[in-house]
């Protein structure tokens, strides 16, 4: 990669970090949910544009609706500890919608693509990235403080840190060590070297965070000990998250998701891997810890 287009990479990179710092750390309660939704429907047509340009018909409007609601479905219930059920609700209700928008269709030769095209970015974007809002609203109900200190966002931030160091890792021993090609059909830049040197620096940087707030992740049941075989998972997701994005582009025939981000394409090419390291977060802290 040229000179002019890392540095167009780190400049995208570091303003849309310091932005999502900003908007999640330092935004009243009340905003949290519409930047959530205004990220989501981003990246649902950023998808379901994918979807249409790889010949799968879907309801894009539709199906980016669906996932806005979720999210604000889930905020709000959460704020009352009762977001399960109504997660629940929402999907039953937004798949009987896929059916019910497609009946009407007279000339559409390909029904069930249209179906399943539509329900997949529901559930690929929208489901994977509600597990955001879940892991935001975790830690409310104990009785922590708002603002700042409410361990929710530092759970986030620990996903995103798991995420992005993963990715920088791999770049950057990839770039240098790298021999033995991962995956070529599906991301020819990827090898072996670069997933080994992502997984130990994603791993080394979430365990380094999870020690310096030990205080507030130790009582939900985040220590350093337990950071260390978790973050070896979450920087696996991240590289399984990074390298399905990658096959839906090679599939589609497209080199980025979209054009809104100067040096590194769609909003979608930035945040694939937290919308599989957001949940691994979240169910650890459900299931296990």
């Amino acid at each position: 990669m040229s000179l002019p287009a890392i540095k167009h990479r780190l400049i995208s990179g570091f303003s849309i970090a310091g932005v999502l710092f900003a908007a999640f750390f330092f935004l009243p309660d009340a905003g949290i949910p519409f930047v959530l939704a205004a990220l989501v429907a981003l990246m649902s047509l950023e998808f379901y544009q994918l979807m249409t340009a790889g010949g799968v018909a879907n309801f894009r409007g539709y199906g980016t609706l669906g996932c806005v609601v979720l999210v604000f479905v889930t905020w709000f219930s959460g704020v009352r500890g009762d977001s399960d059920a109504w997660d629940s609700l929402v999907l039953f209700l937004v798949t009987i919608g896929i059916f019910l928008r497609q009946f009407p269709q007279k000339d559409n030769p390909h029904p069930l693509r249209t179906i399943g095209g539509t329900l997949f970015g529901i559930l690929y974007v929208g489901l994977l990235w509600n597990f955001l809002t879940k892991l935001l609203l975790f830690g409310r109900p104990l009785g922590f403080a708002e603002g700042i200190y409410w361990p929710g966002r530092w759970l986030l931030l620990y996903a995103v840190f798991a995420a992005k160091f993963t990715d920088i890792g791999a770049y950057l021993i990839g770039c240098s060590f790298g021999r033995h090609k991962l995956i070529p059909r599906i991301s020819p830049g990827k090898s072996w070297e670069g997933v080994f040197g992502g997984i130990l620096v994603g791993t080394f940087a979430g365990t380094l965070l999870v020690w310096g707030l030990r205080d507030v992740l130790s009582p939900l049941g985040l220590t350093p000990l337990r950071a260390i075989p978790l973050g070896i998972a979450l920087s696996i997701c991240g590289v399984v998250g990074d390298l399905t994005e990658s096959l839906f582009k090679r599939a589609a025939n497209v080199k980025d998701s979209g054009g809104v981000i100067p040096g590194m394409g769609g909003l979608l090419d930035v945040l694939d891997s937290i919308l599989f390291t957001a949940p691994g977060v979240y169910l650890f802290l459900r299931l296990v810890a």
